[in-house]
């Protein structure tokens, strides 16, 4: 599912990339926040189960529920 959402984003000429292992949500927006990214998404078994992916913007801390596939619109916004 992940590796599908990265794909796109990238065809769409988004720059993107998906942490490197299985860490805890804290360590991860650490790396997002040191990075300077602007927005995360982030999919955990809720979103998962529903398809969708919750998009946080990392200046507001504003969290959205999102479906997958207005992923790469949304950010263009």
């Amino acid at each position: 599912f992940c590796l599908k959402l990265l794909a796109e984003l990238r065809a769409h000429g988004i720059p993107a990339e998906m942490y490197p292992n299985n860490a805890k949500l804290k360590k991860q927006m650490a790396y997002a926040n040191a990075g300077a990214v602007p927005y995360v998404a982030i999919v955990g078994s809720n979103e998962l189960a529903e398809g969708k992916v919750t998009l946080k913007n990392m200046e507001t801390g504003e969290q959205t529920l999102i479906s997958a596939s207005e992923l790469a619109g949304k950010l263009y916004e």
